[in-house]
């Protein structure tokens, strides 16, 4: 058993005047961030404005109209923020705060679960959450949860759709060894390429709906600024969107699960997604397979079961060097998929390949394990059942096999 920190996400179906108030929430939120910002950015040139949402709440009467709660955790927020701004051990620099716009920033405000809390907030019988200064909310509860209550996310997107996000913290038993490995090599043609043998499509989920996606922004580029007409269509353009990032999302915690629930080592390569963003010609299939974020899921699952998760250096030449004598091609383009060792004689598939020695590399890396223990480490594999494939809508579809034959 291990202690987590998980957060469960629902749908809130507030009525006409809950919604309103939450409205008059992340306003207020958004607004006392703004003020921080300007303090912030005026330090040497104005007045500096106090950074305590007292002073502001008797500035701005119809701030004490808000849960307070959500003001408290918002300075709190910001002064983290100033925290982490002026350390100087931080790898990566933040930079200047920026402010908050109304229909551009997302709409949230957090509530510290300890005033809250468990029992009095969370009804899954009833299928409602209560708050502060506010009737129980009608929430959705499709997964239920145990825990101590950390905090409450309530949320709004683009598509004036209402979320709440529940942090509890709470035990996770750790997952059985299943003594198996496995590398993975990421693409665009195939977006992972296993060193089982299995690859996975490339979906292109944004690429399916662009053509939707010009036409509905064509019709919302015509229509009046300010007009009922205008926001319909940008509900629609909204949507469009959502529906993208919801077919991603899917597939990418299915698939992450699925690596979790069946190898105890998960090894992948440490690609610089920021600077390849940079290419024009491929920004928009690389930004639509969002490698950075199924890496994430599957980093954050490791820790969660008890497995071993590992990136290999990002400059090993995985793909032109032969996983089965060691000898590294110098001159090979990316129009080359297929190609045969010039030292041993065996023919590769290029991602396959890259995806045993990105295997080979992150086992040697963890354990030590050197080119005459890898045969035999692998043969023990082969005695153990066969690993079954995703069974998932978004997955099985996508699922193909390339035969090979692991102990060559």
């Amino acid at each position: 058993m291990s202690t987590i920190l998980k957060a469960y996400k629902y749908r809130v179906y507030p009525d006409k005047v809950q919604a309103e108030f939450l409205d008059r929430n992340f306003g207020a939120v958004r607004f006392l961030w703004n003020q921080f910002v300007s303090s912030f950015n005026s330090y040497n040139v104005g007045p500096v404005l106090p950074e305590n949402e007292k002073i502001l709440k008797d500035r701005n009467l119809w701030m004490h109209d808000v849960i307070s709660y959500a003001l408290q955790q918002k300075r709190m927020d910001w002064f983290e923020f100033k925290k982490q701004f002026f350390n100087k051990k931080r790898k990566v620099k933040l930079g200047r705060p920026s402010y908050k716009k109304r229909g551009v920033s997302n709409d949230s405000f957090r509530l510290p679960g300890q005033p809250i809390g468990f029992n009095k907030a969370v009804d899954f019988e009833a299928g409602t959450l209560k708050i502060p200064k506010m009737t129980p909310l009608k929430v959705v509860y499709d997964r239920r949860f145990s825990g101590l209550l950390k905090s409450v996310t309530l949320s709004k997107n683009k598509c004036n759709q209402y979320f709440v996000s529940i942090l509890v913290e709470t035990e996770v038993e750790v997952k059985q060894n299943t003594g198996r490995s496995i590398g993975i090599d990421l693409g665009l043609k195939h977006l992972c390429i296993l060193s089982n043998g299995m690859k996975i499509d490339n979906p292109r989920w944004f690429r399916e709906t662009q053509t939707k996606l010009k036409r509905a922004q064509q019709h919302l580029s015509r229509k009046a600024k300010g007009s009922n007409r205008r926001e319909k269509q940008r509900l629609k353009v909204a949507k469009l969107h959502q529906k993208v990032a919801n077919q991603r999302k899917d597939f990418q915690h299915n698939f992450s699960s699925w690596l979790v629930e069946n190898f105890d080592t998960i090894i992948t390569e440490d690609l610089n997604v920021k600077g390849m963003v940079k290419n024009r010609k491929l920004a928009k299939s690389i930004s639509d397979a969002s490698w950075s974020t199924l890496v994430g899921m599957i980093t954050y699952k490791s820790n969660w079961y008890g497995r071993s998760f590992h990136k290999i250096d990002r400059w090993y030449p995985s793909s032109k060097t032969c996983s089965s004598c060691g000898l590294k091609e110098n001159n090979m383009g990316l129009h080359i998929r297929d190609w045969k060792c010039t030292n041993c004689g065996v023919e590769h598939d290029r991602d396959l390949n890259a995806a045993l020695n990105i295997l080979h590399k992150g086992l040697d890396d963890l354990y030590g394990l050197s080119s005459e223990e890898l045969s035999d480490y692998r043969r023990g594999e082969g005695l153990r059942p066969e690993v079954v494939p995703p069974q998932a809508p978004s997955l099985n579809r996508l699922v193909s096999f390339i035969d090979f034959d692991r102990t060559a």
